[in-house]
């Protein structure tokens, strides 16, 4: 069989995650579970426990010290290395740039987005927008083509779906991209949570 690929939904998370800080498991799992991930993600212990060897091995991440708190079991502290932050940025360019029919990924690299700088993610989604314009553009003429030879709409069915789909996608980038443009709206910092500062609470 040939070698599982390092880069997965799972991956990109736990490498997003402790790009902002040092974390346990448990703190990775309730980070996420915070943030609405689990809805998208299907996260167990077992999924960290899984991945955090590989990521180990490839040298992305490391094992710290463990913690202890009151009676609760010792918990070992992962790190990310610089090798790892390096990782994550390209993965998060890659899947933030295409291609388009990965919906898990795209989903993923913007949940950890803000590892990259806000200029930058614009960039890569308007180059997404752009290619998704081409598409829908493309796709709704050949369909309007296939009608007019006497295609049935049932034939057509798929296809129809699939680019109102497209079209749904094209609609939410630019007014995403548009409201990234907007300097009054929030960008975290490479080390600093999702979160306004308010709300901001160390679970470790």
């Amino acid at each position: 069989m040939p070698p599982r690929p390092l880069r997965t939904p799972m991956t990109v998370a736990v490498l997003g995650l402790l790009a902002e800080r040092a974390r346990h498991v448990y703190d990775m799992r309730l980070e996420m579970r915070e943030r609405g991930h689990d809805r998208t993600l299907k996260i167990k212990n077992a999924s960290f426990y899984d991945v955090l060897p590989r990521l180990i091995d490839a040298g992305l991440v490391t094992e710290g010290e463990t913690v202890r708190e009151g009676a609760r079991p010792e918990r070992t502290v992962y790190g990310i290395t610089e090798a790892g932050c390096a990782r994550l940025r390209d993965w998060l360019r890659e899947l933030l740039d295409g291609p388009e029919g990965d919906t898990a990924g795209f989903t993923v690299a913007l949940m950890f987005m803000f590892a990259l700088p806000r200029t930058e993610v614009i960039t890569l989604l308007e180059r997404r927008t752009e290619r998704m314009a081409r598409h829908v553009e493309e796709t709704g003429q050949a369909l309007d083509a296939a009608a007019r030879n006497g295609v049935a709409p049932v034939f057509l069915a798929d296809h129809a779906f699939s680019l109102a789909l497209r079209r749904a996608e094209l609609d939410w980038l630019r007014a995403f991209t548009t409201r990234l443009r907007d300097p009054a709206t929030h960008w975290p910092g490479p080390q600093s949570s999702h979160k306004p500062e308010s709300q901001q609470k160390d679970v470790r």
